[in-house]
């Protein structure tokens, strides 16, 4: 006989099944979702004349495939009508690589699209919710600008005489840059752009910038560091449509630009970065700053490379870490165990005297008597410096144009003892989208998922580096291909991926050799 608490659960089970066998039929034949454009969601600025659709499917019966699809694509966010394309009933059970088929697009064009499938009843689905993509500059006469540098901090200020309803920045900050529009910082991405052969390729990103510019005076503001360029170099061009169909403003960076060294004394992608405080301007990404001691840009050599949009996800801030724990192995020495190892940099909270230099190690390793073990990191400094301006309410300092591969960091010449939140990790990478995952009752399998995980993440910067800490942190072809299958079941690397079989055919000799291993 079985007990009210068993008969209570069988009655609840059956309630909940048949619940969630009314929602599946209520579901029956769903509506494409997941739509992408060159395995990007909604992207702004590529640059592919033709570029290639696809979605995900669903519904409740098992064994459903597609039979046909149809794809509408419009000038209006409707969607109503293609007017740009329609593919009609299309007999396919293509919903990958669908190449677009319609009237020829244009740069900074904005496109619509919507989708539907029939299934293998030949029922058709309801279509799906509209997306866009936009495309970028597709001619090299599109560009209006000339390529300028002169100083780590660039300017430019301009009237805007109606109210703004459209504006789009495609800007090539090499070899990274931060562009910056009435006192805010642009967008999320840092360390952009990617890397490339300059000599053959250069990548530029577009942005979305109306919310950002106001009827008046306005201010745009671009800092640039060395990445993997080794110089300094910035191409830029800022597009707006004001309310009356007035003629379109045009931005374009040229010798009018005024220029400084701004407080990024160095940077380098392995070395680290120096930042002092001190020689901040604030008000310099602001209408109505005084320029006058800055200087005008200079004219710039343009890299030989094709300007071509940067078309996978960016790099970004994608998580932060508290430490674990922290020692004093000598005095006024502080090293913090953040617990996982990681591509990225430290967020530094600090209040002190003006002037005040604090210094931030990294490292994987330590020695026995808990101080930094570098051995591995041959040449590489892996230091950021911070010299305080002085402010009394306190201080934050990450850097912008440079990472490391780390667990521990070492802090030195902090103004007292530092707290429980004055060192944060920022995890630094490609923002790949996690698509899989693997769970095991045995923890040793679990462990090995954990680390397959960090590592992969930690060394996708653009291009999938053999590692993360050390003067290396190249696009190796072997490392890359080893790790390709993991990669590809933990995260979505088509959009990377793309970008970097074209770095490969970049390299490509005549013959068919790639100089790499």
């Amino acid at each position: 006989m079985h007990s009210p608490e068993f008969a209570w659960f069988n009655q609840t089970f059956r309630i909940a099944v048949l619940a969630a066998v009314g929602v599946l039929a209520a579901f029956g034949q769903q509506a494409p979702h997941g739509l992408k454009v060159e395995y990007l969601e909604n992207p702004m600025g590529i640059d592919v004349a033709r570029p290639r659709f696809s979605w995900q499917l669903g519904h409740d019966q098992r064994g459903q495939i597609q039979t046909a699809y149809q794809i509408l694509v419009s000038t209006s966010p409707e969607v109503k009508t293609g007017d740009l394309w329609d593919s009609g009933r299309v007999e396919s059970t293509q919903s990958v690589h669908v190449v677009y088929n319609g009237k020829p697009l244009a740069s900074a064009q904005t496109c619509y699209w919507k989708v539907r499938w029939w299934d293998s009843a030949g029922k058709p689905s309801p279509y799906s919710e509209a997306a866009r993509f936009e495309m970028g500059l597709l001619n090299p006469k599109d560009w209006k600008g000339t390529w300028i540098t002169g100083g780590g901090q660039l300017r430019k200020e301009f009237v805007i005489k109606g109210a703004p309803t459209r504006a789009r920045v495609y800007i090539a900050g090499l070899g990274y840059y931060e562009l910056r529009v009435n006192g805010r910082k642009v967008g999320d991405h840092v360390l952009d752009p990617g890397w490339t052969t300059y000599p053959r390729r250069v990548l530029y990103v577009t942005y979305d910038v109306t919310s950002y510019l106001r009827q008046g005076p306005n201010a745009v503001a671009v800092m640039l560091g060395q990445g993997k360029f080794d110089g300094r170099a910035l191409l830029f061009q800022l597009n707006i449509d004001t309310q009356g169909g007035e003629k379109r403003l045009e931005i374009a960076s040229d010798t009018s630009w005024r220029v400084h060294p701004g407080p990024i004394v160095s940077d380098s992608v392995y070395d680290g970065e120096t930042y002092d405080a001190r020689l901040e301007t604030p008000g310099w990404d602001m209408p109505g700053f005084s320029d006058a001691a800055w200087k005008p840009a200079t004219a710039a050599e343009a890299p030989k490379g094709e300007l071509s949009a940067q078309m996978m996800p960016p790099i970004r801030v994608v998580d932060t870490i508290l430490p674990l724990k922290m020692t004093s192995p000598k005095p006024g020495v502080y090293v913090f165990d953040m617990g996982q190892n990681f591509s990225g940099w430290v967020r530094l909270r600090v209040r002190g005297p003006r002037g005040t230099e604090v210094r931030l190690r990294h490292a994987e390793l330590l020695y026995d008597d808990g101080t930094l073990n570098v051995e591995n990191l041959r040449t590489a400094r892996a230091t950021d410096v911070y010299y305080l301006r002085g402010d009394p309410n306190g201080e934050v300092y990450e850097p912008r144009f440079t990472y490391h591969g780390f667990r521990y960091v070492e802090v030195s010449g902090y103004p007292g003892t530092p707290k429980p939140g004055d060192v944060m990790g920022a995890v630094v990478n490609s923002d790949v989208a996690a698509t899989g995952g693997f769970a095991a009752s045995k923890p040793i399998l679990n462990e090995i998922q954990r680390l397959v995980y960090w590592g992969t993440r930690s060394n996708l910067h653009s291009i999938p580096t053999d590692c993360n800490q050390r003067d290396e942190r190249m696009g190796w072809m072997a490392d890359a291909h080893l790790a390709a299958e993991s990669a590809i079941y933990n995260f979505d690397m088509a959009a990377f991926y793309t970008n970097f079989l074209r770095n490969i055919r970049d390299v490509q000799a005549s013959d068919g050799t790639v100089t790499d291993t």
